[in-house]
């Protein structure tokens, strides 16, 4: 399966992230993102990103930290988040209603790639082979997401690291 879209926006009504998920063979996948869940995928999204090699090589928390928070902010400027998401799906695998995510994982294959699995309680989820530039781009919409949210929820790949305003997609503002 190879990626070709992922979307995720908040539902005020459901109180959830619908997140979509197209793939180049034109199939979409649907879920939703409860709070709680979107907690757990925060986190496993954080430990992937710990194993990035330019962030894994420094010892000192602060410093790892540091240098995702810089890894980040090169990897977002490079994505196209302004680009609407496609409906050109001809099948979708998991029905047309988004399916409740309460699982997910991250392994190793056997290429040596990273894979994070989201999964419902019962059923078919996906697995997605996700490069460092992936998970950065996942980790911004999530935060974009939530920040559509009242979930009260402070999410920063790196707390301390603050993005220009040019990488959050904002235009410098100037003093007159």
């Amino acid at each position: 399966m190879n990626i070709h879209q992922i979307q995720m926006a908040f539902d005020k009504l459901q109180d959830r992230i619908l997140l979509r998920v197209s793939t180049s063979d034109q199939a979409e996948f649907r879920f939703w993102m409860t709070r709680r869940y979107t907690k757990l995928l925060w986190t496993m999204l954080i430990k992937m990103l710990e194993r990035d090699p330019a962030a894994a090589l420094h010892a000192d928390e602060k410093t790892r930290r540091a240098m995702m928070g810089f890894r980040h902010a090169d990897a977002v400027r490079g994505g196209d988040f302004a680009k609407k998401f496609e409906d050109a799906a001809t099948v979708l695998p998991l029905g047309a209603e988004p399916v409740l995510l309460s699982r997910v994982t991250a392994r190793q294959n056997a290429e040596n790639q990273q894979v994070l699995s989201v999964h419902p309680e019962q059923g078919q989820g996906i697995d997605m082979v996700v490069n460092v530039e992936l998970l950065h781009m996942i980790s911004k919409l999530v935060v974009d997401a939530v920040g559509q949210s009242d979930w009260d929820l402070r999410l920063a790949v790196d707390p301390d690291f603050a993005m220009p305003p040019q990488a959050q997609g904002i235009p410098p503002h100037k003093l007159n």
